[in-house]
């Protein structure tokens, strides 16, 4: 457990992380005190680490307790893991309030059976398990802070319909968690739109650096930092569009691979697999689209939901289609398996 009034620092990575990759990423910690560091890949796919202050962890906490009007009788359930700061996010508002924390390994009915529990953090795709199984939520619960996801406007409709308090939000490690919630950035943070339009903020939250081979690198300028995110910002209001490198052309046209990744999921769902779609480079349309697939007849459906130039042009059988523990496509990793 993470103790946030010391000065000891803590290495947070998935278990999971093979021994050698393990080694190298230890190998990147500097000699920082009061400080936690989890494991990034943001897009280029090589893991290092980002470098968070437990001051910076703290005032990210105390934004979202004021958000969700948290107090010492709360109870926190956490499903997310310590080495996400959405994990670490929920035991820091839970030590500043005096609230407790219910840890649990992911599991829908039990989630929903848990009646004491008050406010919880989940994924897209933990609410997803939620309204599949037509569960309602336990009575005491009042928030849920869905992130780690794009907004998916179908699954609200229908989470909400069951009863769900959802808020969605949107954040990332590089700020230690929480940024905005229902598109209003929290108090503890500034945004602007930087002319090529990335989102960029400032505020007592910000990463302290990247720790890598070359050594602790601080990407801030002026006190920005400069996100891979692009967006709008109107006053307090920030509303996310995806990421740069989600959005791709194909014979001119503007494809947001993250919609196109929802379809695919969505088709799969219904046949018992997962799909994901991988944007491969064309001399002549600048990009195609490949679908990977664990099971047969995807594709068809696929095509019938997306446009034209969107259709997938070649796919991809595979055993599983690699994701983080939170269910997010590791695109990186998919397009080698793909090449291998």
């Amino acid at each position: 457990m993470i103790d946030f009034e010391s000065r000891e620092s803590h290495l947070l990575l998935n278990p999971s992380i093979p021994a050698g990759e393990r080694t190298r990423l230890q190998s990147f910690v500097p000699p920082l005190d009061a400080h936690v560091f989890v494991a990034t890949s943001g897009t280029t796919g090589t893991l290092k680490l980002v470098a968070l202050s437990k001051r910076a962890i703290l005032a990210s906490a105390a934004a979202v307790n004021q958000r969700l009007g948290t107090i010492g009788q709360d109870v926190w359930c956490r499903v997310l893991p310590l080495f996400h700061v959405g994990g670490i996010g929920i035991e820091a508002r839970a030590h500043l309030a005096g609230a407790r924390v219910a840890a649990m390994e992911w599991d829908a009915w039990v989630f929903a059976a848990r009646r004491e529990i008050t406010l919880a953090s989940l994924v897209p795709a933990q609410v997803h398990d939620l309204v599949a199984a037509s569960l309602a939520p336990p009575p005491a619960l009042r928030a849920i802070l869905v992130g780690a996801g794009p907004f998916d406007a179908d699954l609200d409709a229908r989470a909400r319909t069951l009863g769900w308090p959802l808020l969605w939000s949107y954040g990332m490690s590089e700020c230690a968690s929480t940024i905005a919630i229902e598109d209003v950035l929290l108090p503890h943070l500034e945004a602007r739109v930087e002319p090529d339009g990335h989102l960029a903020l400032r505020g007592a939250s910000l990463l302290t650096g990247y720790a890598t081979e070359e050594g602790l690198i601080d990407p801030k300028v002026a006190g920005w930092f400069i996100s891979e995110d692009l967006g709008e910002v109107d006053g307090r209001t920030l509303r996310v569009r995806g990421r740069a490198a989600d959005f791709i052309k194909i014979g001119g046209e503007s494809v947001d691979l993250n919609r196109l990744g929802r379809i695919a999921e969505e088709v799969a769902r219904v046949r018992g697999g997962d799909a994901a779609v991988l944007a491969v480079a064309d001399q002549r349309l600048g990009y195609v689209i490949h679908l990977a697939v664990t099971v047969d007849g995807i594709d068809g459906a696929f095509n019938e939901r997306v446009l034209p130039f969107e259709r997938a042009r070649q796919i991809h059988r595979l055993v599983a289609i690699p994701r983080s523990p939170l269910g997010k496509l590791l695109r990186s990793q998919l397009a080698r398996q793909i090449s291998e």
